[in-house]
């Protein structure tokens, strides 16, 4: 009954789908065609910090707050939000898929001459684990959906006037596009294209399929 009156909530099913296709590109991208290694010298500028995996875990928390927040407020604005995160990741996977690429996994630091060792450090190798070798990187999902969900947060109606709200999701937005490269998980070439995405799918939503 429940979601006979909210269809719209089967665009989450979205998400198994998108995490399956992940795997297969992180798993396979090296033996595909036209497969990209992305660095830039910048990258060499910016230290390994470990405190930055603290806003890169809470990105995945972040979404599921906005679109739970938004889906309690009304149909439009949930539509909205999920149409700016997902069409986030369906670009960034769609390009990925049609330009396999990746990071050079010496852009991630050698703990053994680090010379530190804490419990953030420890987050950070099991997300290497996890995550490894770097795979799918450009254009970053956490770069745009990050700033996607800031604007999702600034456009709301339901949010209007609540400024110090807005701060903070600007505050944690801004947080996670930097943890990306402060955590080794991308190249700054990653994080400006993540951001540029936006732009285009921000006037698809907004001043296209949900202009009213």
């Amino acid at each position: 009954m429940f979601l006979r009156k909210n269809k719209h909530l089967f665009l989450l099913t979205y998400w198994p789908i998108h995490f399956i296709w992940y795997e297969f590109l992180r798993i396979h991208s090296d033996t595909m065609p036209n497969f990209y290694l992305i660095s830039s010298p910048l990258d060499d500028y910016i230290p390994f910090c470990e405190w930055f995996i603290l806003p890169y875990i809470t990105w995945y928390f972040y979404i599921a707050a906005v679109l739970i927040y938004m889906a309690t407020k009304s149909k439009k604005e949930f539509l909205r939000a999920n149409g700016m995160v997902m069409g986030c990741m369906l670009a960034s996977i769609l390009i990925s898929t049609v330009l396999p690429n990746g990071l050079y996994e010496s852009i991630r630091p050698n703990f053994e001459t680090l010379g530190r060792d804490n419990i953030l450090i420890d987050m950070v190798k099991y997300m290497y684990n996890i995550d490894s070798p770097p795979r799918v990187v450009m254009p970053s999902m956490h770069a745009s959906v990050a700033t996607a969900l800031f604007v999702v947060m600034l456009k709301a109606k339901a949010l209007s006037g609540k400024i110090a709200l807005k701060i903070v999701s600007f505050t944690l937005s801004t947080l996670i596009v930097l943890s990306i490269v402060f955590t080794k998980q991308h190249s700054v070439l990653d994080g400006v294209a993540g951001l540029l995405l936006v732009v285009p799918i921000y006037f698809v939503v907004y001043h296209w399929i949900y202009k009213n």
